[in-house]
């Protein structure tokens, strides 16, 4: 008898995680979003086998889940659906206030203003929905402001972007490229933006250059949609474009190994740079970090932020380029000081 009742509060316990993940489903595809199986299963930390299941128990429960084929496909909602979502519990109240908080701190964020808006909409709606929650200490919540960019018109960039991609329009920009001091008017098949060191990049295929390219918001001087549209190529994935890009500068693959000695070698090891990365830990307390990366240019300024901690072992394109970093750099601080006699 103890048996079969241990069995029958498996199977409850069961059914109800069952009904808490088909109910969660359904909330993120309700915000009118179309969601694939894998970003639902990261964002529930389920496997994209299960996503599947429970999408086939809500059709089956009749909710209206639909789905598109293809790269940039999966599942959304039809528009006459609605739920009435359950109540936020703690967590997921403290996690929404927790991320205005991270977004809206002065941290360069371009739509802070609308953002906190958008969350004091989503506080009055909620009313009595939330359970058990008090409210985060605003003042007890530590944030570093790190670099951020500095350009009034970002927020109506981005915006303009992101309409682009919903509607896959051809976009038409003025950009400024620092390195050649010079002004292009592209045109871009915008695929996505990216955060990353404090700056918004977009990531779309350049007609000018005839291939996928990065370019920096800030640097963006104008911008306009146009009536062609484009299609999301299949074969496109913004996840495998930057997996081996240690910054945002991309360029041809090199196999880089370089060696840091302590106490970088354990300021190294404490983050994932990059997800194809290997840490060979030696006697002396140094390391060996290796990986595979797009480009050297990003990687040979981090190598240079460590100075005598870091030793390039491999490609001889890096050795050869820090070299000639450190050659120019001995000039400019290996000369005579300036005269200061007779200036104000």
């Amino acid at each position: 008898m103890r048996y079969k009742a241990g069995v029958e509060e498996m199977r409850v316990c069961e059914n109800m995680s069952k009904l808490s993940q088909c109910l969660k489903i359904i909330a993120l595809l309700q915000t009118r979003q179309m969601l694939s199986t894998r970003e639902i299963a990261e964002i529930l930390d389920i496997t994209p086998r299960n996503v599947k299941a429970y999408i086939e128990y809500l059709k089956k429960a009749g909710v209206p889940v639909q789905g598109m084929t293809g790269r940039g496909g999966g599942y959304y909602l039809s528009d006459d659906y609605y739920f009435d979502v359950p109540k936020l519990d703690e967590g997921e109240y403290s996690a929404l206030m927790l991320a205005e908080k991270l977004l809206t701190h002065k941290n360069g964020f371009p739509l802070a203003n609308e953002l906190q808006t958008a969350v004091a909409k989503i506080r009055s709606a909620l009313g009595d929905t939330v359970v058990n929650v008090f409210p985060l200490p605003t003042d007890e919540l530590m944030l570093s402001l790190g670099k951020v960019d500095l350009k009034d018109n970002v927020n109506k960039i981005l915006t303009t972007i992101y309409m682009a991609i919903k509607q896959r329009k051809r976009i038409r920009i003025l950009y400024y490229t620092p390195a050649r001091n010079e002004r292009k008017l592209r045109e871009v098949d915008p695929y996505a933006v990216i955060y990353r060191e404090g700056s918004w990049y977009l990531i779309g295929y350049c007609h000018l250059r005839e291939q996928i390219r990065t370019f920096k918001l800030v640097r963006i001087e104008d911008i306009e949609i146009l009536d062609t549209t484009f299609v999301y190529p299949y074969d496109f994935s913004v996840k495998e474009y930057m997996s081996n890009i240690f910054s945002v500068i991309e360029g041809e693959e090199y196999d880089v190994e370089i060696r840091f000695f302590h106490p970088a070698s354990v300021w190294v090891k404490e983050k994932r740079w990059l997800p194809n990365q290997q840490i060979e830990p030696l006697k002396d307390g140094s390391i060996i970090f290796k990986a595979r990366v797009k480009g050297l240019i990003d990687i040979k300024r981090w190598v240079l932020s460590f100075g005598k901690l870091a030793v390039v072992q491999k490609p001889e394109e890096l050795v050869g380029s820090i070299r000639e970093e450190l050659e120019g750099m001995a000039d400019l601080y290996g000369g005579r000081p300036c005269e200061k006699e007779g200036r104000d």
